[in-house]
Parts: structure tokens; C-alpha cells; sequence
């Protein structure tokens, strides 16, 4: 019977995995990237190409050292952020399906999204209104907090000290990344950044779970 219990649990886990990766990983990306989509397609294609509006493009200005610092602490942030979302820790599974399901939430379900959102699109569509760019990235990086702040509260816990924590590394490495995405021109950085936090946060609630 216990073997029974393992085998259909394990089976479970395999269902979980592969509806991760086949529905919620494109899923997220994608609804992530409808409201900027609209929005390219509503201004008549800037750029000629959404992915290159969106900043997926040569980076410029890579080997300035203040570009690979800004980059480096926001990594960090970042990092320090999902290791405070204990909701990291629940994913089931094992092998080398799991690794795969765990680059994949951390690298492009999670960061992508996040950068897709608000760093791709917010950060172009604030630049273009009252304020600059100065402005422009802080008010992205102040709601990126809030979202972060907002959904520790909802669905991690509810200790105001927790939630405050999740608000100020929201707000951190979004600041950073923003800054980044200005000087170069270009997503990628950004998006390397949150994807290696992210993905060695998931390692390591991979590991200890």
C-alpha cells in the first residue's frame, strides 16, 4: 500500500511538473506581455519590432563597471527576495524533471515576466511622460515593490516586518535593473540579473525542502 501511496504521489508530482511547464511557464509570459502588446500595437510599433522595443537588443555600455556593479547588487536583491517567498519551497518532484521545472519558473515563468512587465514596458511608457527617466524608474520600481509587498501579504504570511522586507527588496533591485535598462539600452541584463537571483533561490529551497 505504501509503495501504491509513493507511486501515485510521484505521479502527481509529474502531472504538476509538466502542467508547470507546458501551461503556467508560457501562461504567465504571456499575460505578462498582452498589456504591453496592446499597447506596441496601440502606438503604431515603435521600434518595428516589439521584442526590440521591449528591449531585447545589443547591450551597450556592458563593461562599464557601474553597469556590471548595479548589476551585480541587483542579482543579489533579487536573490534575497525570493529566499524571503517561502512559496519557492513547495514545488514537488524529483530529478531531472524538477531541475529543468526549476530553471524554468525561476529564469522565465518569474523573471522574464517581471522584466517583460516592468522594465520593458512600463519603464518606455513612463520615460514618454512628465518627469523623465529619473522618474520614470522610480515610479516603476515602486510599484514592482508594492506588487512584491502585496503578494507577501497575501499569500506567504502576514507579519508587517515580512511584508515591509519584500516591499524594500522590490524596490531595490527594481530601482538598480531600471537604472541598468537606461544605460544600455537593452533588457537583457536586467532580465540575467533577476533570472540568476531567482534561479539560485530555487536551487537552494530545492535542496533544503
Amino acid at each position: 500500500m505504501a509503495d501504491a501511496l509513493r507511486l501515485r504521489l510521484g505521479h502527481t508530482d509529474a502531472m504538476d511538473l509538466t502542467m508547470t511547464l507546458l501551461v503556467g511557464v508560457p501562461g504567465q509570459v504571456a499575460v505578462f506581455a498582452l498589456v504591453p502588446l496592446a499597447y506596441w500595437l496601440n502606438a503604431s510599433r515603435p521600434d518595428g519590432s516589439f521584442l526590440r522595443w521591449l528591449g531585447f537588443r545589443r547591450v551597450k555600455h556592458g563593461a562599464d563597471p557601474l553597469v556590471l556593479g548595479a548589476t551585480v547588487l541587483a542579482g543579489l536583491g533579487f536573490l534575497g527576495s525570493a529566499l524571503l517567498d517561502r512559496s519557492s519551497a513547495t514545488m514537488a518532484g524529483e530529478g531531472y524533471f524538477l531541475w529543468l521545472a526549476v530553471l524554468l519558473v525561476a529564469v522565465v515563468q518569474t523573471a522574464l515576466s517581471e522584466e517583460i512587465f516592468f522594465r520593458g514596458f512600463m519603464l518606455a511608457w513612463l520615460s514618454g511622460k512628465r518627469g523623465g527617466a529619473l522618474l520614470a524608474n522610480l515610479t516603476q520600481a515602486l510599484l514592482c515593490g508594492l506588487v512584491r509587498g502585496t503578494a507577501h501579504w497575501l499569500f506567504v504570511d502576514r507579519d508587517v516586518a515580512a511584508c515591509l522586507a519584500a516591499f524594500a527588496l522590490g524596490v531595490g533591485p527594481a530601482l538598480m535593473v531600471g537604472w541598468v535598462r537606461q544605460r544600455t539600452g537593452s533588457l537583457l541584463l536586467p532580465w540575467a540579473a533577476h533570472g540568476a537571483g531567482n534561479l539560485i533561490a530555487g536551487v537552494v529551497a530545492t535542496l533544503t525542502r
